[in-house]
């Protein structure tokens, strides 16, 4: 007698990116787990059984979906996001269209702090709505949990109230958030004159009050020219490890300090950016357990020259994760589908490499890896269904949505496409 399931989802292909509980290598990453006319079942929110169509279907019964013409992937996972601002930047994308680089419109002003001016006048109301707003259109995308930063609050009063709204919008949204805390993400104004004290506010008040409400699970620092210097970044970081947060770090951005050794020697799940590194810091990485997080839309929306060496850090044994950076000014990329076709186009990884990045690596950057990330008995529903038949059109097909349907912790979501670009807050 068969047993009955609550989903059975059918596909040309199934991609279950499976492993073996560790991020992956190189080549780990060649092996997705592709099965040929594959099925999935899904009983309570999780995954019971993968396998043939074949195989399936003598053992279950239960609802179908059975969509011609598709593959099934596992969620994707955004291991870099920063989903909570207000206002606009489009001055600036035409200012850097006539020369004007990233750095000159920061240390003109503008930038992140431009942001910060902007997200301190909003209401929590209007955060809110807008955060939701672009969870979904990300979601309809094919990402299913998001990293989400703070940081465009920069006092211990704003960025504990936008954690609070990112807790309140993980309640509301479908989507899974882990939330981090990256108030220090440049100098606000009123600390301009005065560094050594926005450290000590970060340090002293502002991570201790997030700890306290449990608001977040990482800590971030943009360690760049321009924002924190690495000794300052150690000062923050290690004042969150003692606290109990995971670290995480922007690094080598825009020019080399020392923040990816810094990342491995402080043992942070994540360094993240990367087009600076330099290959004798990969080593570091490694006796770290850092995983190396690449952001290529970043340096696509920037019109940089340079995007991280994604190849060297495979080839070297590192296990890459991908992000969008999602944010304000320096990349409005909402899809993880198109951040795959850039890592391909740009970073010469492999579509196996791409999709391990963008899910399983991503997966276990955050500390998720033993629920998310891939198609395996006992992990979370979350699969993306594409409307092609091989699940490497979505990245070969640049700059579109291949998404036919997204199912969350078992459940088939009605995705609305609706840009999250509309009038300013």
């Amino acid at each position: 007698m068969k047993q009955r399931a609550e989903l059975i989802v059918l596909a040309d292909e199934v991609v279950t990116c499976a492993g073996k509980g560790t991020p992956k290598n190189k080549d780990e990453a060649a092996q997705v787990g592709l099965i040929s006319n594959g099925a999935v079942v899904l009983n309570d929110g999780r995954i019971t059984e993968v396998g043939s169509r074949h195989k399936i279907l003598q053992k279950w019964t239960g609802d179908r979906l059975e969509l011609e013409n598709t593959s099934v992937i596992p969620g994707l996972v955004d291991p870099h996001c920063h989903p909570i601002w207000a206002g606009d930047r489009k001055h600036e994308f035409a200012l850097r269209a006539q020369g004007a680089t990233y750095e000159e419109i920061h240390a003109a002003g503008g930038g992140i702090a431009h942001t910060v001016e902007a997200t301190r006048k909003a209401s929590d109301k209007q955060l809110k709505s807008k955060t939701l707003e672009i969870l979904e259109y990300m979601m309809a995308h094919g990402t299913t949990t998001l990293e989400a930063k703070s940081g465009y609050g920069l006092s211990v009063e704003e960025e504990l109230r936008h954690l609070e709204i990112l807790k309140k919008v993980n309640r509301e949204s479908a989507m899974d958030l882990v939330s981090t805390c990256l108030g220090a993400h440049s100098i606000p104004p009123e600390f301009k004159d005065d560094r050594a004290g926005f450290v000590r506010l970060v340090t002293e008040e502002m991570l201790p009050a997030v700890k306290e409400k449990e608001l977040a699970d990482f800590a971030d620092v943009f360690c760049e020219r321009g924002a924190f210097t690495c000794e300052e970044s150690r000062q923050v970081l290690e004042a969150a490890k003692a606290l109990g947060f995971g670290l995480r770090i922007h690094a080598e951005e825009f020019s080399n300090l020392g923040g990816s050794r810094m990342a491995g020697e402080l043992g942070a799940a994540s360094c993240d950016h990367l087009q600076h590194i330099h290959e004798d810091d990969f080593q570091a990485l490694k006796d770290g357990g850092t995983i190396p997080t690449v952001i290529p839309g970043t340096s696509f929306f920037l019109a940089l020259d340079v995007y991280a060496p994604a190849r060297k850090l495979w080839d070297a044994g590192l296990p890459v994760a991908l992000g969008t950076d999602y944010n304000a000014g320096s990349c409005l990329l909402p899809s993880m589908q198109m951040a795959m076709s850039l890592a391909v186009l740009q970073m010469k990884m492999t579509p196996e490499e791409a999709l391990t990045a963008a899910t399983y690596n991503a997966a276990h950057s955050l500390g998720w890896g033993h629920k998310i990330g891939s198609i395996e008995p006992g992990k979370q529903a979350d699969l993306v269904v594409l409307n092609t038949s091989s699940w490497k059109d979505a990245i070969y097909r640049f700059g579109g949505n291949a998404v036919r349907a997204v199912i969350k912790k078992g459940v088939v979501l009605n995705t609305i496409l609706r840009s999250p670009l509309g009038a300013p807050l």
